[in-house]
């Protein structure tokens, strides 16, 4: 095996994809065939170069390379877990490639010097210590809280987003993932915020705020009512076509909402992105996990949500597998999707996580008992009054209702 060169780490492995040159086509490695005529033959064939003909030579070449950057980079296949994947060749001491939007580039900046301002220190492209992982930002937050900033600013797919993810937490990460799409698939998988889609000219001047707009929840308790505490029937799905739109069941629920949509909102003096990640790395957002929807609360709405429920994380514990990952998706961070493999966007919306539901209460009715604590039973004539006294024929009933009956 090529021992000796240089391999993506585990995270980027399993996303690339890579061009055949002399089959003109991008092969899939998922396939014992690679996807092409006399596949299995094309393997071995490339399996038998190993150590004996030079990587540059062996045909294989990134093909996000070679259409965004213009540059022929070749690769070579590595096995994971009994699992094909393609890692880019670089010459001992070559930097790793990297397809960085400007915009990409200036969020990382921003909240790097931003953290640092405020007393925390903090590293651009970053390793975590297993490997597994590239920090866009690493931030060294109070009581060791190491936080990881991450924006993503391109399409991804819900399963590639857990796998980034679980790399992370399994390293001891606190990740923010800062997403503009409002419909990006990552939104609610993992810990997150939403920012507006900004220039970079915008985001490097450090006295422009960017809000944050969703990510951040907070608890809310009350009944489902016109007159109640809640804004909206948190049982009745969010529009985002509809964003006043109203429905109450007369119930009542203990919910997770985000800020924006709670009844306390007012649109004013809201949360920036800067606050957000000084109050994360001093321990003052919590990031939860509930009925596999993620966020943020702050610590004191993480105490009252802790004091009514337990922290039900429903963290599996998931274990480490690059075939978890979508590794024929892209290569790298903010580009156009891959000619692999396009994803539809599903539409998101954010809405109330319920935690407690209890149906509206309906009055029950009160039975009278006698002095010995038994049931007085109803009338025979049907008044629906208890009578305690019996008639001429044994059965419970009123003078009076006798006396109508008989006339």
């Amino acid at each position: 095996m090529d021992d000796d060169l240089p391999i993506d780490n585990d995270e980027d492995l399993f996303r690339n994809p890579v061009y055949y040159e002399p089959a003109g086509c991008n092969l899939d490695l998922d396939r014992p065939d690679l996807g092409v005529p006399q596949g299995q033959d094309l393997l071995n064939r490339l399996l038998r170069m190993r150590r004996r003909v030079p990587v540059e030579q062996r045909g294989l070449v990134c093909p996000d390379c070679r259409d965004l950057r213009g540059r022929r980079v070749p690769m070579y296949l590595v096995q994971r877990d009994g699992v094909w994947l393609a890692s880019h060749y670089r010459k001992p001491g070559e930097k790793p490639i990297s397809h960085e939007s400007d915009e990409h580039l200036a969020r990382k900046e921003r909240v790097a010097k931003d953290s640092e301002d405020h007393g925390f220190p903090a590293d651009i492209e970053s390793q975590t210590e297993d490997g597994h992982a590239r920090l866009d930002v690493r931030i060294n937050g109070a009581n060791g809280i190491v936080l990881g900033y991450e924006p993503q600013l391109s399409a991804q797919t819900t399963r590639g987003m857990r796998a980034r993810e679980g790399a992370r937490r399994r390293g001891g990460i606190q990740s923010v993932w800062d997403f503009a799409d409002p419909d990006h698939a990552g939104i609610g998988t993992v810990p997150y915020v939403r920012t507006p889609n900004l220039p970079a000219s915008v985001i490097r001047v450090q006295k422009n705020p960017i809000a944050v707009q969703d990510g951040n929840f907070v608890l809310e308790e009350g009944q489902c009512s016109q007159n109640g505490a809640l804004t909206r029937c948190p049982e009745k799905p969010y529009d985002p076509e509809n964003p006043t739109d109203t429905g109450y069941c007369g119930g009542w629920h203990r919910v997770l909402v985000p800020a924006h949509q709670s009844s306390t909102y007012t649109g004013e003096g809201g949360l920036t992105l800067t606050q957000f990640i000084v109050e994360a790395a001093a321990g003052e957002r919590i990031p939860f996990q509930r009925g596999g929807h993620h966020g943020w609360l702050p610590a004191q709405q993480w105490q009252k949500y802790l004091e009514a429920n337990g922290p039900a994380l429903d963290d599996k514990g998931r274990q480490p597998s690059v075939r978890q990952g979508d590794r024929r998706d892209r290569c790298t961070e903010d580009r156009p999707a891959s000619e692999v493999r396009t994803v539809p966007k599903q539409k998101r919306g954010s809405r109330a996580i319920v935690l407690e539901s209890r149906p509206r209460e309906t009055e029950v009715a009160r039975v009278p008992v006698d002095a010995s604590g038994q049931a007085i039973p109803l009338c025979r004539f049907g008044c629906g009054q208890p009578a305690s006294l019996p008639g001429p024929e044994g059965l419970p009933e009123h003078f009076s209702c006798r006396t109508k009956h008989e006339a």
